[in-house]
């Protein structure tokens, strides 16, 4: 079965900033936002993956020098659906050439 108005939301994730980094992020690209891992004291940091920010996401990591196995790409699909297919944005492949981090995704049935 194949939906087409079911929509993924797409983010690329910085798994373990530290205080600081996590901090300038938030100032630095549109839509980012952090949280806490109390047990690591580390953050995690998500930015929306989208043609306006995929430069200033690429410009940070680089920056920050964060390594590709503390970063993701983060696919998540809210359907009601329980079985469907969802294309994923070509923006998904354009930022792999940029940096080549995993992908995860999550699917919930609400």
């Amino acid at each position: 079965m194949s939906n087409s108005t079911i929509e993924a939301e797409i983010s690329f994730r910085f798994l373990s900033l530290d205080k600081f980094q996590a901090y300038s992020l938030v100032r630095e690209i549109l839509g980012a936002t952090h949280k806490e891992e109390a047990e690591s004291n580390r953050y995690i940091a998500s930015v929306p993956l989208t043609k306006q920010n995929l430069e200033d996401i690429n410009d940070y990591y680089v920056r920050q020098r964060v390594e590709v196995e503390a970063c993701d790409i983060f696919v998540s699909v809210n359907t009601e659906a329980t079985t469907c297919s969802i294309a994923v944005p070509a923006i998904v492949n354009r930022m792999l050439k940029y940096i080549d981090c995993k992908l995860t995704f999550s699917y919930t049935v609400i």
